[in-house]
């Protein structure tokens, strides 16, 4: 996959550096990352602990804003956007499934579904309704819609993470470390899960440490010290092609 500038990219990084300052210490995190994301891709995104995969996600993420360079995102140059118009983005364009679930302890698997969606303003109550019921379906945990995260293992957390994640629609779906914090058999069950969802065309842009589940996506990333330093397709693309 090529990584040079594409207009019709559903995501398009051309020359973007991040250069952090702290005490009058400078330390570039990232340095003139190109990268295009197309409709469709389960792209995976590895390397060392500190290399800039983290703070690659939060650009593509809109959590955080590139020193310089252009992001376009469907389309939209979302390179110099205000912080409201960011958010205003972010939660209409991109779903987040994050290591840790980051779901809300005293709201229900429903109400913590439906949170992202009371926010957008262009969504009816009926509306709300049924997409957190069918990202529930999705992800098989409509049946534990009233009860609350301190009730659910952490491979079900995460499981409603994603659906919460895919409630909004979203263009893109970013999951940083989404195994990180489960045993092997719901890492399985996740990892499953993201395959399925990926073989139904949505789009899934994945940090992750580990090289199994890198493998599993059909594009491979690794980032060494701010650059990307490989690009290549995975045997599971292979298999998809097939």
């Amino acid at each position: 996959m090529s990584t040079e500038n594409n207009e019709k990219a559903l995501v398009n990084l051309v020359d973007i550096n991040k250069i952090f300052y702290t005490d009058e210490v400078e330390t570039q995190a990232l340095n003139g990352i190109n990268l295009s994301i197309n409709k469709g891709e389960y792209l995976s995104i590895s390397g060392p602990s500190g290399c800039g995969k983290s703070t690659l996600l939060s650009l593509l993420g809109l959590l955080d804003t590139s020193s310089n360079g252009q992001y376009s995102l469907a389309g939209h140059d979302v390179s110099d956007l205000s912080r409201d118009e960011r958010a205003r983005i972010r939660n209409k364009e991109i779903g987040f499934v994050f290591q840790s679930f980051n779901l809300i302890s005293d709201l229900s698997v429903e109400e913590n579904v439906a949170l992202p969606l009371t926010y957008r303003g262009d969504l009816t109550a009926s509306d709300i309704q049924q997409r957190v019921t069918e990202s529930l379906e999705k992800v098989e945990m409509a049946h534990r819609g009233s009860h609350f995260p301190s009730q659910l293992s952490g491979g079900q957390q995460q499981r409603v993470a994603i659906a919460r994640a895919l409630a909004g629609t979203p263009s893109i779906i970013l999951a940083d470390e989404p195994t990180g914090n489960l045993d092997s058999k719901n890492a399985q069950t996740v990892m499953n899960l993201l395959d399925k969802l990926h073989q139904e065309g949505v789009t899934i842009c994945m940090v992750t440490h580990d090289p199994a589940s890198a493998a599993r996506a059909s594009r491979m990333i690794e980032v060494f010290d701010g650059t990307i330093v490989a690009d290549k397709a995975t045997a599971s693309a292979s298999a998809i092609a097939v």
